[in-house]
């Protein structure tokens, strides 16, 4: 390393200084010192180089001349290496090689990579999804084989259940639970579908434990049927989940004070107990995508319990309570408000209930919707025919307010109540989709581009909204192309993102490149709104440079130019530019 010691230079820039043209090859390798050097292609900003950022890189290596013009935007110190040293060491020491390449290849996935082999997993039992649970590959059946056929398979293959499949898709379970009723009723012969437990209870891969907890809890049975998406995956059963929750017995105990609960009160307490649980969990680094699982499990017992309270059983049948925005996405976080709607049939449950309902859930620490998109507003309390009409007026008109309900409503998930009623009004909402209304909403998610002078001026003393310029480009912008795709009944981003990536919507370097950016923002987010939490601060989106590690402000750039990147391609790809 002497060699590049021996080869250090500091040169001083003014503000205005072009410190490398276009077209020169740089003679040196450029480390900032401090000051600010931006990266023009043109007359148009493409880049920030800040304190301990280098540039220069690529032209230096190779000889070849500069893609972009470097010039001080304020008074900058540089130090300069000497471009042959600096090869000298880069092909004679392979772990000096290797950090630079990153810089060299501009690749996002390195630098997040980087970031996060910081970062130390101590707790979080109840995070891991249910996918890391199935061990094997499901064991199944046909409902026409005899159970003697079907005892036979589960011996072979060392299984205590098997799962009945028709036409590629489960239609039951048989277990040795089954077996009890089969020698008390039937004999050997008899046919499977007599006998196996259906309809068949199902829990997705990508669902928290807490959730597969939740579910077995609710039904009180032993075999949960593990699919992704509309596929097949394997079975887990109630000791692998119990297992698996025995490390995390805080989280646990207070999980099932939520279930236990018999007054507001208790509700209440049990509710606050687990956020502190959760934020402390991601200040211990356990990231955003199995959290915010964890959290959606919580909020949605949470709302449930208040539901059951102002509705009868037969009520529920009379109605649909969905959950829009973030929560609708699965991606609530410790500041999520109340984002909620109903569908709802003239003998379903009254206006007044929902109004109770949204109040409740506000004195019990989730606050209500700033813009009022709640039940307890007339105007989201509405007939499935009138959601409809709704939706396909919104789509006819894309004025400015018909595009930000959408914004809004398209990511309907249901959560109690008639099921069956979403999927109805998804398959009205896939036909009443227009190109022009797909244009604006395109329009509506590349309208605020990220900050690339994060580390300027402009900048340095009001901060960065990450929600704002990093995590809604992102949500809004997927969401637009599955919109386009008719792909709706998906709502959480990152299983949009990974279903347009298996569409061939998204190439495989997007996708991933999408699903990194977004897991760092929402993570830096959670951590900066948790540590917030714990010191009794407003917990807000606004991240201050200066209070951010190095690893973070570098990975924070990058995942700023992946957002700004993906908002060019969107414009491009439904014709933004080309006016409205």
């Amino acid at each position: 390393m002497s060699a590049l010691v021996g080869g250090l230079d500091v040169a001083m820039y003014a503000a205005g200084t072009v410190v490398c043209a276009k077209d020169e090859v740089s003679p040196s390798v450029f480390l900032v010192f401090s000051g600010l050097v931006g990266l023009y292609d043109s007359d148009e900003l493409v880049d920030l180089v800040s304190k301990g950022e280098i540039f220069g890189l690529l032209s230096a290596m190779h000889h070849t001349p500069s893609y972009y013009e470097a010039r001080a935007l304020e008074d900058s110190i540089c130090y300069l290496i000497d471009a042959e040293a600096f090869e000298k060491v880069y092909r004679a020491h392979s772990a000096f090689a290797s950090f630079f390449t990153t810089f060299i290849e501009r690749r996002f996935r390195s630098f997040s990579q980087l970031a996060r082999e910081q970062e130390s997993l101590q707790d979080g039992a109840t995070a891991v999804l249910v996918e890391a649970l199935v061990s094997k590959a499901p064991v199944t059946c046909r409902p026409d084989q005899t159970v003697k056929e079907a005892v036979g398979i589960m011996d072979t293959h060392g299984v205590g259940s098997v799962v009945v499949v028709q036409d590629g898709k489960p239609v039951g379970i048989l277990t040795n639970r089954d077996m009890r009723r089969v020698l008390l009723l039937g004999n050997p012969d008899s046919a499977v579908n007599e006998f196996m437990s259906a309809p068949v209870i199902t829990v997705d891969c990508r669902s928290s434990v807490l959730e597969a907890y939740t579910v077995l809890l609710r039904t009180g049975i032993d075999h949960l049927v593990v699919m992704d998406q509309d596929r097949l995956h394997g079975v887990i059963t109630s000791k692998d989940v119990l297992a698996q929750l025995e490390p995390s017995s805080s989280i646990l105990a207070i999980y099932r004070k939520i279930l236990k609960a018999v007054d507001l009160e208790e509700l209440k307490s049990a509710f606050h107990a687990i956020r502190v649980a959760v934020s402390e969990m991601a200040l211990k680094g356990i990231h955003f995508y199995q959290l915010s699982r964890m959290l959606t499990t919580v909020y949605d017992t949470v709302v449930i319990r208040v539901i059951q309270r102002h509705t009868s059983p037969m009520e529920g049948q009379d109605f649909l309570w969905v959950h829009v925005g973030s929560s609708g996405r699965k991606e609530q976080i410790l500041t999520t408000d109340q984002d909620n709607a109903v569908l709802c049939s003239a003998t379903g449950p009254c206006l007044a209930a929902a109004q109770d309902i949204t109040r409740i859930l506000e004195e019990l620490g989730i606050p209500r919707c700033p813009a009022d998109y709640m039940a307890s507003n007339p105007r989201w309390h509405l007939s499935l025919e009138e959601w409809k009409e709704h939706f396909r007026r919104w789509f006819l008109e894309p004025i400015p307010d018909h595009i930000r309900y959408l914004t809004v409503f398209l990511d309907m998930r249901a959560v109690y109540g008639n099921l069956e009623w979403l999927g109805e009004l998804i398959d009205a909402i896939h036909n009443a989709i227009t190109n022009q209304a797909v244009r604006f909403l395109a329009y509506d998610a590349a309208l605020h581009e990220p900050p690339i002078g994060i580390f300027g001026i402009r900048h340095r003393d009001r901060g960065v909204d990450v929600k704002r310029y990093g995590i809604y480009p992102i949500a809004n912008g997927v969401r637009v192309m599955i919109a386009a795709n008719r792909m709706l009944r998906i709502t959480n981003t990152r299983e949009r993102i990974e279903a347009l990536r298996d569409a061939g919507v998204l190439s495989q370097e997007s996708a991933g490149d999408l699903l990194e950016a977004y897991a760092f923002l929402q993570d830096l987010r959670l951590r900066h709104q948790a540590w917030a939490m714990k010191h009794g601060s407003p917990e807000a989106n606004l991240l201050m440079p200066d209070k951010l590690d190095k690893m973070d402000l570098l990975v924070l750039k990058e995942s700023l130019k992946v957002v700004a990147s993906f908002q060019k391609n969107l414009k491009a790809l439904y014709g933004v530019d080309r006016g409205l």
